[in-house]
């Protein structure tokens, strides 16, 4: 018995095989299949075993071969294949999907299946490659969707989702049995095989609503836990989230006000301006229903469309009051002082300065920086400044440079939110600037503080106001700042290791500590101090006070009161003799005085006569002037130099081994001191007599000429 012939015609290959596999399904080895397409025309002498021809589209293709006029022909209906369609139903609502075929007809003819399938939500746009159709440009498309023809999609759009060739549906095989008298004895397996897809694809559709529906509840829990007054609305403005603190604050009722335009919920929000911006609005007082309120506006966007903005806001009375507890509680957290202006201890013309200096600068607001060597007490100064300034009730916070690491210091001074990283606190910690807020921040060692940081710091400088890390609002602070360094920040902003923005926002109010050894009338005085405090009493040798006065005391006060300790523990009779004392002070001694072996001794106009004696053997007095000179400048502003700086503003031409050698023998004679690490060079109150004794002697010279 003759098989039924039926002829495949369609544009492509892949198409054909979806038909052929269609049919079989259906009719298996009952009909015999022939194809037509473009990469396979049908073979003439096929023609007369023909008996019906099932086209894709409508209308025959121009190389076909005649057909027989007995022989009906059928365009397929079709459908598409329901599993493939889970693909959809995680795209947002107004996604934009260039929906691409090969053919007008089938594009439109898709799109309209898609939409009874439910995907209205969805803007799809047609799209058949031609010459006469433009590429459409990406920023106006989120993806693709295709037939089976991936390689039709243009390669500006990234995201693609192939739903496959479309099968034939079941209305067209019905039509293929009835025109070829053949049975359809698999019909009721191709309509089970459609409904359990069906119902596939609506039980995920379920589980989808499922999961959604717990999502927005635990999203509505997580809402109703903020405290924070927060406000939902779509793209439209309607009010889609009104949480338990909103109803609070507002006197509103969630459930009336859910589905309302925020126009009448909440019109002294000003949410317009968000709405046409699509810019956040942070950290703005509002004042409206008897309440002042500190509101925050929030586009919300998804593959940047703008889907609609979040409000929060709080009750600023009640910030402000937690605040205040807050603050309360620094006093138990140790953001408190013990040191004085009756604390610093001394008689010296250059220490009574300094303090007077700095009882001045406590009337002051503005941000003081303190110089000085290591252990020269820059902290009391600094505590003392705090207690008697009018924010002496408030927190005193100091922050050492030195002992930060650059990953922890932007943590420690800014403050983080919970989850911020790995290891954050749980409800996250608030940063020193917040903790020293109406109170005084000490920033100690400033000069240590890593360039990445200074450029924060410059920021809470200028805008007092701080934003922790992972957090999404700024904290306004009202601090004062003193900072405090042993180093040449003048000289680091030349070599580009201290920004030059940050030094002078810093220094506004200059201060500078004298060291031990310019202050020498202090020394037993403190001493005599340390001692009592420690209820010991010690008398010293002539022979171990001339060592003790002729060290140079690089530590300071510290170095000064750690010497004291141990000869408290050395010392067995209350006698203190060159024996106790160590070695290195000891050594140091010495070769001081192997230094000054030219100078004999003398006192007043005498030493200082003499001294110049020396230097006049040494080189140009004159010389010896314009470095002094400079250095007497630099003295009155509180700032010490550098040998390179120096050499820049002499007068006359000196190499830096002369400039080297120079300040070596003024150094030896104690007319000036010498810093260590760099510090740079400071005349002494003897340096300046000696400069003032050169200048009389070369203004006689002068005159006598």
């Amino acid at each position: 018995m003759k098989k039924p012939g039926i002829l495949l015609v369609t544009r492509s290959q892949k198409v054909c095989k979806t038909f052929e596999n269609n049919l079989n399904m259906f009719f298996g080895s009952k009909i015999q299949i022939y194809f037509h397409h473009e990469h396979h025309p049908v073979d003439p002498e096929a023609m007369d075993k023909i008996d019906l021809v099932l086209l894709s589209t409508n209308g025959l293709p121009e190389n076909l071969p005649k057909i027989r006029e007995s022989v009906p022909t059928l365009v397929a209906r079709r459908t598409i294949h329901l599993p493939n369609l889970e693909q959809l139903m995680d795209l947002a609502p107004g996604t934009r999907a260039l929906f691409v075929t090969n053919n007008q007809e089938l594009v439109k003819d898709s799109i309209a299946l898609l939409q009874c399938f439910g995907f209205s939500h969805l803007h799809f746009i047609p799209y058949v490659p031609s010459e006469d159709t433009p590429v459409p440009d990406k920023h106006d498309v989120d993806l693709a969707i295709t037939l089976g023809l991936p390689e039709l999609v243009p390669e500006t759009i990234e995201t693609i989702i192939d739903l496959e060739n479309r099968p034939i549906d079941l209305t067209t095989i019905l039509d293929v049995a009835r025109l070829l008298h053949l049975s359809v004895e698999k019909a009721h397996f191709y309509t089970a095989e459609f409904l359990r897809d069906f119902v596939q694809l609506g039980r995920n559709l379920a589980i989808s609503v499922n999961n959604e529906r717990r999502l927005k509840q635990e999203l509505a829990s997580i809402l109703d836990a903020v405290h924070e007054g927060i406000i939902g609305m779509d793209e439209q403005g309607r009010i889609t989230v009104f949480n338990e603190d909103a109803e609070k604050i507002l006197k509103l009722s969630a459930k009336n006000c859910i589905g309302k335009a925020f126009s009448e919920v909440i019109p002294d929000f000003n949410v317009q301006e968000v709405f046409r911006s699509h810019a956040e609005v942070l950290d703005q007082v509002l004042e409206t229903r008897n309440l002042h309120l500190l509101i925050t506006k929030i586009p919300m966007m998804l593959d940047g469309q703008f889907m609609g903005a979040v409000v929060t806001f709080q009750d600023v009375t009640k910030v402000q009051r937690v605040e205040q507890e807050i603050r309360k509680k620094s006093i138990h957290l140790g953001l408190t002082t013990k040191y004085s202006f009756h604390s610093i201890i001394g008689v010296s013309s250059a220490i009574a300065l300094a303090k007077q200096t700095a009882m001045k600068l406590s009337k002051s607001n503005f941000t003081v920086l303190i110089t000085g060597e290591n252990g020269t007490g820059k902290e009391v100064f600094a505590q003392s400044i705090h207690r008697a300034s009018l924010r002496k009730e408030g927190p005193f916070v100091p922050v050492n440079f030195a002992g930060l690491t650059e990953s922890l210091a932007e943590s420690e001074l800014f403050g983080y939110e919970e989850g911020a990283f790995t290891g954050a606190r749980k409800g996250g910690k608030m940063g020193l600037f917040e903790l020293a807020h109406n109170g005084t921040i000490f920033l100690d060692e400033i000069g240590d503080a890593p360039l990445s940081i200074q450029a924060s710091l410059l920021r809470v400088l200028q805008e007092r106001q701080v934003m922790r890390i992972g957090g999404n609002r700024v904290i306004p602070i009202n601090v004062r700042v003193i900072a405090a360094t042993n180093r040449n920040l003048l000289d680091m902003v030349r070599k580009g290791t201290f920004r030059e923005d940050l030094y002078y926002r810093l220094n506004v109010l200059p201060l500078h500590i004298p060291c031990l050894r310019e202050r020498r009338e202090d020394f037993f005085i403190l001493i005599d101090y340390f001692l009592k405090s420690k209820n010991k009493e010690l008398v010293f040798s002539e022979e171990a006070r001339n060592i003790l006065l002729h060290y140079n005391w690089p530590g300071n006060i510290r170095e000064l009161e750690n010497f004291i300790n141990y000869l408290m523990v050395i010392v067995e009779d209350n006698q203190v003799r060159p024996e106790h004392i160590p070695e290195r002070i000891v050594n140091a001694q010495a070769q001081h005085i192997t230094g000054a072996a030219e100078l004999a001794p003398a006192s007043g106009i005498e030493e200082v006569k003499n001294i110049i004696l020396v230097l006049s053997h040494h080189g140009s007095l004159a010389d010896y002037e314009d470095i002094l000179n400079i250095l007497w400048m630099c003295s009155k502003r509180q700032e010490r130099i550098g040998r390179k700086m120096l050499q820049s503003m002499l007068p006359r031409p000196l190499s830096e081994a002369q400039i080297r050698s120079k300040l070596s023998i003024l150094s030896r004679w104690g007319c000036i001191t010498v810093g260590v690490k760099k510090q740079g060079s400071q005349i002494t109150p003897l340096g300046i007599q000696v400069l003032q004794s050169i200048q009389k002697k070369q203004k006689r010279l002068a005159d006598h000429m």
